[in-house]
């Protein structure tokens, strides 16, 4: 009789035990459910529905990262370097050498590579963002960053010889937006267009050593060739300027894609204030030179021996971006061989208010780059005349409107482009 008690008792406590953990099975497993339709509704959230959600309690640690990593990318690409690295050393090559030749500096007689290999280490990309920003476009954002171990050695002709100049310990942090023109016909794409995004801003460190010298020697070149390879990425690769890659398969006019005036900027250089001196004997003989790309400088004329110097000099300047191009305004001093630089200044074009002429004062800087002053001195002032013009969608309704008005006058249709101007110092002339 115990015996079967006991049997019994074992069946009971067994199957008790069974249907508890089952029980129990059961409800992590809704639990789990639960948690799961949970995340994926809170995945659809975006920062402003939690603000609404949370209220004050918001945490800041939450964020939202824009870009997709891509470790599979950065896989392939490492095996593919040793090649991509030789076709593109060439390519760099060929395309670089005639801009280093155009943005040489004056002091210079040539300005070109001796030696350019990229080197084994390949690029690696951060993230990437793809946006559908216009029909018929697709735009990838790549983060890149490359630590690489390039061989580049740039061979400077200066009055004083040949001087080969080593680039070491290159750096380079920055966002590439890749645009596809999308096309109807095999292989769906009809042009590329490649650009750094000026925000963030391009950061390229390195250093420079003459190969079997010293730089302290000559003073100078390595602000010179700084301020080149400054001047190249702003000028040519920085959005919105951009490379236009026509794909195989399609054809495609790719003056359609490339960057067009958007009107003229006419800008008159006054005077200066208080500029540093840089002579021993004497005063600076100061210059300006103005210009919204590098690649198209226009300057004053010198004045000899004077650091309140006046010009009243009106020029015209082709502007293509209001919203993302400055106006830039260098004052040198005019000297034997190199002219030195008495300060920088920058202003947007888009702060330039049109409706409000008046004269800008700009504070001269050593650099444009905060970081890299250490000579914390004032360098004087130097002043622009602005004057103003009608906005881009009133110019637009005021072209309209007499457009209809001179239908008749073929003569009037010719010249309806050239805009309407306001002002008289500073104005845009916007082309249709």
């Amino acid at each position: 009789m115990g015996l079967i008690s006991g049997i019994l008792m074992g069946m009971i406590f067994g199957v008790s035990l069974m249907a508890g953990w089952l029980q129990m099975m059961k409800y992590r497993s809704g639990k789990r459910i639960g948690k799961a339709v949970d995340i994926k509704t809170l995945s659809t959230l975006n920062r402003d529905d939690l603000r609404k959600i949370c209220g004050d309690n918001y945490p800041e640690w939450i964020s939202f990262p824009v870009f997709e990593q891509a470790k599979w990318l950065n896989k392939q690409l490492s095996k593919l370097w040793p090649f991509v690295a030789e076709a593109a050393s060439a390519v760099l090559k060929e395309s670089v050498e005639p801009l280093l030749e155009d943005y040489r500096p004056t002091a210079v007689n040539s300005l070109k590579f001796a030696k350019l290999s990229l080197g084994t280490v390949a690029p690696k990309i951060e993230g990437i963002r793809v946006q559908s920003l216009k029909k018929g476009q697709v735009t990838m954002d790549i983060d890149l960053r490359w630590g690489g171990d390039p061989n580049i050695v740039l061979e400077v002709d200066t009055p004083v010889g040949n001087i080969p100049i080593q680039l070491k310990d290159l750096q380079v942090f920055t966002v590439v937006r890749v645009i596809f023109h999308l096309a109807e016909e095999m292989p769906c794409i009809s042009a590329l267009l490649v650009a750094l995004l000026s925000e963030p801003k391009p950061r390229i460190d390195y250093t420079l050593k003459a190969v079997g010298g010293s730089l302290t020697g000559l003073p100078g070149i390595s602000d010179m060739i700084d301020d080149t390879v400054e001047s190249i990425v702003t000028d040519t690769l920085q959005w919105p300027h951009r490379i236009v890659v026509p794909m195989g398969g399609t054809a495609v006019d790719a003056s359609e894609f490339e960057l067009k005036p958007e009107g003229r900027l006419t800008v008159t250089v006054v005077r200066a204030n208080d500029l540093k001196n840089l002579e021993m004997i004497g005063k600076s003989d100061p210059y300006v030179v103005v210009h919204v790309r590098p690649r198209f400088k226009v300057k004053t004329k010198t004045i000899d021996n004077n650091l309140n110097p006046v010009w009243n000099e009106t020029f015209e300047l082709i502007a293509e971006d209001r919203e993302t191009q400055g106006l830039t305004v260098e004052v040198f001093d005019k000297d034997i061989g190199q002219d030195q630089r008495l300060g920088i200044a920058k202003v947007r074009l888009s702060e330039l208010e049109p409706e409000k002429p008046k004269e800008v004062n700009l504070r001269l800087l050593a650099s444009l780059d905060t970081l890299k002053v250490k000579d914390k001195k004032d360098r004087g002032t130097c002043t622009i005349k602005q004057g103003g013009t009608i906005g881009c969608a009133r110019r637009r309704k005021e072209d309209l409107r007499s457009k209809k008005r001179n239908e008749r006058s073929r003569s009037y249709r010719e010249h309806d482009g050239c805009g309407r101007r306001v002002g008289i110092r500073v104005q845009y002339r916007y082309r249709r």
